[in-house]
C-alpha cells in the first residue's frame, strides 16, 4: 500500500495547439516511496471504444451516454506504477484536483461536525408539538437570536425549546438535501431565512413551502437570484402586501438587474465526504487516516472533475433525464416558468415544446448563440433584447438585427457595442449617453470611451 504524503498541483492551463488540453501537472509525494514528478491531468475528445489511450492511460469518461470526451493522467516516463496503480492514481488525482497551491496529508484530528440525525433523537418532543407553531417569521426571528419572549408565547415548557432551537438553528446552516426528511420537525419558514446554501433550484422545487417574506432577508442566497426569481420574490411580496426588506426597499430596480447586490456573500459548496460514495482504495492511502482531504475541485474551471459531474456548485445532486422528467411533470405552471430562467442548455432543448420561450428568452443565463440558432424557430428576439447575463458574438447580433425591435432600446444589443458594431448600425439602434452608462459595466472598457466619444459629439 503507497502512502500519499503529499500532492503538488503546480499549473492549470489550456493549450488548443496541443492534442490533450493539459488542466493541471501534479506532484505527488509518498512516504515509502520515490516521489512522482509532473503527471499531466488532461482531457481530450474521445475517438474510440477503448478504456485506454494508445499511450496506455486510462480514460475517465463525463457522460458514459455519449463518451464524447475523457480525462486522463499521463505519468512522467520514469513512472514505474503498475496498470491498476495508475488507474486507481489517475482517479484520485482526477477527483482531489484543486487549485495551484501544497496540500500536505498531515496527521490530524477530524473537524468536529454536528451529527444532525443524533442531536435530533435527542430531543424529547412532546406529543402536541406542530412544526407550525414556528413558522411564523417573528418566532423564528426570535429564535434565531435567543429571545427570552419566545418562552413566553409558544406553549412548550423551556427545557424542550431550549433543546428544539439550538437543534434548529444548527441544521439550518447544513446542506438543504440533508435536511429534507425533518421537514416535518424544522420549520421550513427558518430555512427559508437562515440557511445560505438554497440554490435557486431547490427553492423552485419547494416553492409552495418557501416563506419568500422569510427567504428576502438571507443575503447569502440573495445574491445569487436570478433576476427571474428576485422580480418573482419582489412581485409575489407586494402583492401580498408584505414589508420589503428595508436594505432594497428603495432600491429595487438595482436589486433585481443587478448581479452584485450582495455579492460579498457569493458561496460555493462542496459535497461533505460523507454525502459523496467512497471509493474502495486497493493501493493507496493517504498519511493522515481515514480523514480523506475534502479537495478543491470546484476552484478549476472548464472540463469539470469527477465530483462535479454529481453535484453542481451549489451542492445539488445532478439529475438523470428520468429524474428529471418525473420531477418537470410535478411542477406547476409557476415553477416551470422560474425554472426555464437557470434551466441548463441541455433541459431547454429536451422540454423545449413544453416551455415559455419569450421567459426563457428575457432571463435564462446561459443562452449561447450556438443554441439560439439551433432553436431559432422558437426564439422571441423581444424577449431575448432584453437579456444582459447572457455573451453573444457580433455577428449574430448583426444577422438577426432585423428581429429585435428597435422602436425602444435593446439592452442585448447595448451592452454588447463595439465601435465598429456602432458606427455600422447606428442608424438602426437606440443608444443615448444615459442608456451607454447604464450598460457600461458590460462593455469594453476601451470601446466604451470610443462610442462615448461619438456621443459626446
Amino acid at each position: 500500500m503507497l502512502k500519499i504524503k503529499k500532492i503538488e498541483f503546480m499549473k492549470v492551463l489550456y493549450d488548443d495547439a496541443l492534442a490533450q488540453n493539459i488542466f493541471s501537472i501534479a506532484n505527488i509525494t509518498f512516504s515509502n516511496r520515490s516521489p512522482i514528478q509532473g503527471a499531466l491531468l488532461y482531457w481530450q475528445q474521445n475517438e474510440s471504444k477503448e478504456p485506454y489511450t494508445k499511450e496506455g492511460d486510462y480514460k475517465f469518461f463525463y457522460d458514459l451516454a455519449k463518451a464524447q470526451y475523457f480525462a486522463a493522467v499521463k505519468f512522467p516516463k520514469d513512472c514505474d506504477l503498475t496498470q491498476d496503480e495508475r488507474q486507481e492514481l489517475a482517479y484520485l488525482l482526477l477527483e482531489e484536483r484543486g487549485a495551484i497551491g501544497t496540500y500536505s496529508f498531515v496527521s490530524t484530528k477530524p473537524k468536529a461536525t454536528f451529527q444532525l440525525n443524533k442531536a435530533f433523537q435527542e430531543i424529547s418532543f412532546p406529543a402536541h408539538f406542530s412544526v407550525d407553531d414556528f413558522n411564523e417569521l417573528s418566532i423564528v426571528k426570535q429564535l434565531e437570536s435567543n429571545d427570552e419572549t419566545v418562552y413566553e408565547q409558544l406553549p412548550y415548557d423551556r427545557v424542550f425549546l431550549e433543546a428544539y432551537r439550538n437543534w434548529c438553528h444548527q441544521a439550518v446552516q447544513l446542506h438543504p438535501s440533508r435536511l429534507i426528511a425533518y421537514f416535518q420537525y424544522l420549520p421550513f419558514t427558518y430555512v427559508s431565512y437562515a440557511n445560505p446554501l438554497l440554490s435557486e433550484q431547490f427553492l423552485i422545487d419547494y416553492l409552495p413551502d418557501v416563506n419568500l417574506e422569510a427567504l428576502q432577508y438571507n443575503k447569502p442566497v440573495l445574491a445569487r437570484l436570478s433576476m427571474s426569481f428576485k422580480r418573482y420574490l419582489v412581485t409575489t411580496l407586494m402583492a401580498n402586501k408584505k414589508h420589503l426588506n428595508p436594505d432594497f426597499v428603495d432600491q429595487l430596480d438595482d436589486f433585481i438587474e443587478s448581479n452584485v447586490f450582495y455579492n460579498s456573500f457569493e458561496l460555493i459548496y462542496l459535497p461533505e465526504a460523507d454525502e459523496i460514495p467512497d471509493m474502495d482504495l486497493q493501493l493507496f492511502e493517504y498519511d493522515r487516516g481515514s480523514y480523506k482531504w475534502a479537495g478543491s475541485e470546484h476552484l478549476v474551471k472548464g472540463i469539470p472533475s469527477l465530483v462535479s459531474q454529481k453535484y453542481n456548485r451549489y451542492g445539488d445532486r445532478r439529475l438523470t433525464n428520468a429524474e428529471m422528467d418525473k420531477k418537470f411533470k410535478a411542477y406547476s405552471d409557476e415553477q416551470k416558468q422560474l425554472f426555464t430562467a437557470i434551466a441548463e442548455l441541455h433541459w431547454l432543448n429536451r422540454y423545449k415544446n413544453e416551455l415559455d420561450w419569450s421567459y426563457i428568452c428575457q432571463y435564462n443565463v446561459h443562452l449561447t448563440e450556438q443554441f439560439l440558432t439551433a432553436h431559432i424557430h422558437y426564439v422571441d428576439f423581444n424577449a431575448l433584447g432584453q437579456n444582459t447575463d447572457i455573451a453573444v458574438n457580433a455577428e449574430f447580433l448583426s444577422t438577426y438585427l432585423h428581429r429585435f425591435n428597435h422602436q425602444k432600446a435593446v439592452p442585448l444589443i447595448i451592452s454588447h457595442l463595439t465601435e465598429q458594431f456602432y458606427l455600422t448600425h447606428k442608424d438602426e439602434i437606440k443608444v443615448d449617453l444615459d442608456l451607454l452608462y447604464k450598460y457600461m459595466d458590460n462593455i469594453d472598457e476601451e470601446e466604451f470611451l470610443r462610442i462615448e466619444s461619438y456621443l459626446l459629439d
